[in-house]
């Protein structure tokens, strides 16, 4: 999609969804799984790319110091004042197609994948080749992937209840022409007690990952996968899969082969 302001798009969805964003991320279960990584491989440092409000960098980095970057100010000003004292998250502004830290990583990760509001395939390159440079010779780099199949993806209303309400999300995804782009709607109420509640609506555009030309592109972006999961257990992925995990290491030599480039 030729003349996005990719940044901007992505600082303005979350910011006006923020409140409800952070209800709805503290409801995930997936902190065991990133955990259980960093204690297996034992990394010195993590990378957390898109950290979000930093929950899962604020956990990682009970196992090892981990820097957590963001592209909205907004989402990253609330992640400090959550950090607790004596933490070893560090989070920093920055364009995870652009950004370079000195030294290497041993683990660098993407949770909630990121790199779906990446929609050129020239960006996801960038970004990649960006997370190539910066792995360390033993490092790696897991992806937990958007992933849809279908015409349409509408999963049934979810409710968080939390310390004030219930939140109450919907969403609906639809495909809207290029292979793998996709129109997110979500809507959330947030009711507090008898109160009729704060209605937010938002959009965004995405794009999911294609588990066949993951290798492909990832290799021609110097990293090598190793495995595919489709759950946070493991498991290979298969079509039925619910999600795409992807495990992969720095290549030893990068392959200069044509790619999906008019994708």
């Amino acid at each position: 999609m030729p003349g996005r302001d990719v940044v901007g798009d992505v600082s303005e969805y979350y910011g006006k969804i923020l409140p409800f964003y952070e209800i709805e991320s503290a409801a995930r279960r997936d902190i065991g799984f990133w955990r259980s990584l960093v204690r297996r491989w034992r990394p010195t440092r993590v990378l957390d790319l898109g950290a979000g409000l930093g929950r899962i960098t604020g956990a990682v980095a009970r196992d090892a110091p981990a820097i957590g970057i963001d592209v909205s100010i907004e989402m990253l000003a609330r992640a400090w004042s959550l950090r607790k004292p004596g933490s070893r998250a560090r989070f920093v502004a920055g364009d995870m197609r652009r950004v370079h830290f000195s030294g290497a990583f041993d683990l660098i990760i993407a949770a909630d994948d990121p790199f779906s509001h990446l929609t050129s395939a020239a960006d996801r390159r960038r970004a990649l080749r960006a997370v190539a440079r910066q792995l360390s010779p033993r490092g790696r780099f897991v992806l937990d992937g958007l992933y849809r199949r279908g015409r349409v993806f509408a999963p049934p209303p979810r409710r968080i209840r939390h310390a004030r309400g219930v939140l109450s999300i919907s969403e609906t995804w639809r495909p809207i022409g290029a292979t793998q782009i996709w129109r997110a709607r979500y809507r959330y109420r947030d009711r507090r007690g008898q109160e009729e509640g704060t209605r937010v609506e938002a959009s965004f555009v995405a794009r999911a990952w294609d588990p066949g030309r993951v290798r492909g592109l990832f290799r021609s972006c110097g990293l090598a996968v190793e495995e595919i999961w489709g759950a946070f257990d493991g498991r290979p992925f298969t079509p039925g899969a619910d999600r795409v995990i992807v495990v992969a290491r720095r290549s030893k030599r990068r392959d200069t082969r044509p790619d999906d480039r008019s994708r």
